[in-house]
């Protein structure tokens, strides 16, 4: 449920393609991957309680001002968001991945908290 909310959210959000689990199909520049790194449930006295989910985005460019400016729109539309079982979004970790100017994609990737209800 929150998986399928945030792809919405974000497909319908940012001007480039986004995937889950992949970089997708196609060869359009810039486009993002989201995975699911961790989840935690809180757990108390009624039974099950909300969710604590870390997606990971994977901002992918030609360039690295391609990669910054998708990193940019997914922080806008991500960065405290609340609506449907998503009870609040945090950025975590902004990591950047450029380790060799050869590489055909350059990377930025950005590490959320989810807060959700299952």
């Amino acid at each position: 449920m929150m998986q399928e909310h945030l792809y919405a959210l974000l497909s319908g959000a940012v001007s480039f393609t986004v995937a889950w689990g992949s970089l997708g199909s196609g060869v359009g520049l810039p486009r993002a991957s989201i995975f699911r790194t961790s989840g935690a449930r809180d757990m108390h006295l009624q039974g099950t309680g909300l969710m604590q989910t870390r997606v990971q985005i994977d901002c992918y460019g030609a360039t690295v001002e391609d990669a910054h400016a998708a990193e940019s729109e997914i922080r806008s539309v991500l960065e405290g968001y609340r609506g449907g079982p998503i009870l609040g979004i945090f950025l975590e970790a902004v990591r950047d991945g450029f380790e060799d100017d050869t590489q055909l994609l350059q990377r930025v990737s950005l590490t959320f908290a989810v807060r959700h209800r299952d």
